[in-house]
């Protein structure tokens, strides 16, 4: 008998996105699954209504938060309260509202875990509304910081085969709950935003691994639930998450060795800014450093500290051949971003 793997579904705000999400999680190949549907609070009465649509099928659960809890404390709650102390359950699925599984994808998920025993397992994101352009792959990290979507906006065809990543991105993918429950849940530092980021590269650190599964085919409309939220201060906070994220997780080292390049960038970023009068991402980009060093800095130290006495982390020469140096990922960005200067 096939083993039960809960999917996790968030909506906000979304229904008629989340209604086809589901129903492409209920037309699955693979039909021993349980839907956690989580409303956030919705406006219109869309939990109420999600409810009433989906009562009467047994695969579904309903779950109502009387606030807004975001993208992390939602799964948080999920993961806990019945996902982890649920021997059943050896995997768990996430599913965004506005992603769109193929009916093979739940089934190549786990065929890919149980075949490869890897630990994380990303799908192939394609664009909803560019079936030819990619939208996420995984993702890579790079030497400064950064984790990354790996083939945003390239060719689907490029991305044909199954890799190692940094992780994966949480609008569908596949982790092993045992993993979850050695190394723990998303970080309830972040709201919403760069949490699956920061799980994939703990997961990596802590010796777990994640893969690429290119047969795991999702569509993306992406950023449906975000641009809700996406203003100055989150663009802000998400780069105080990079900061965060990196200087909680990785070896002294690792920080050591790339603090030359880490300074390098970033005031390389800051000039760029003021020569080409990006004035708009100067600021954020020292908002970020200045509220990482004034403000984060004790958080960090804390975080930093309970981490490293919990977990023994791999090498600091494998975490470095894993991850990417930043100089000519970094040029072809300048070159796409700010020379080309792009309208979208």
């Amino acid at each position: 008998m096939k083993i039960v793997i809960p999917v996790i579904i968030l909506n906000w705000n979304g229904i008629n996105d989340t209604i086809k999400s589901v129903n492409s999680v209920l037309n699955q190949t693979y039909k021993n699954f349980r839907i956690y549907l989580a409303d956030n609070n919705s406006d219109n009465d869309e939990g109420l209504r999600l409810e009433n649509l989906f009562k009467s099928n047994e695969k579904i659960k309903v779950i109502h938060f009387e606030d807004n809890f975001g993208f992390t404390k939602a799964h948080n709650f999920i993961f806990n309260n019945f996902i982890l102390n649920n021997d059943n359950y050896n995997f768990v699925a996430l599913l965004n509202n506005d992603a769109f599984a193929d009916k093979n994808w739940l089934e190549t998920l786990v065929k890919t875990a149980e075949k490869t025993n890897a630990n994380i397992i990303s799908s192939k994101m394609i664009q909803y509304f560019d079936k030819y352009l990619l939208d996420n792959a995984g993702h890579l990290m790079l030497n400064t910081a950064e984790i990354v979507p790996i083939g945003y906006d390239s060719s689907i065809n490029k991305h044909n085969n199954s890799k190692s990543n940094f992780g994966a991105c949480g609008g569908a993918c596949l982790y092993n709950v045992k993993m979850l429950k050695d190394i723990g849940v998303f970080d309830s530092n972040f709201t919403t935003g760069y949490e699956d980021a920061e799980l994939g590269v703990r997961a990596i650190v802590c010796g777990y691994n994640s893969i690429y599964e290119p047969n795991a085919i999702v569509h993306h409309k992406g950023g449906q639930s975000l641009n809700k939220v996406r203003n100055e201060a989150y663009h802000i906070q998400i780069q105080r998450n990079i900061f965060y994220s990196y200087f909680k997780l990785m070896p002294t080292m690792v920080i050591l060795i790339n603090l030359p390049f880490f300074i390098l960038k970033y005031s390389l970023v800051l000039i760029i800014d003021i020569v080409f009068r990006r004035r708009k991402y100067f600021n954020r980009m020292w908002k970020a450093i200045k509220h990482t060093i004034i403000d984060d800095r004790k958080k960090i130290i804390i975080a930093r500290q309970q981490f490293h006495k919990k977990f023994q982390t791999i090498s600091s020469y494998s975490i470095m051949k894993k991850t990417t140096f930043f100089l000519w990922f970094d040029i072809k960005r300048f070159y796409k971003y700010i020379i080309l200067k792009p309208k979208y």
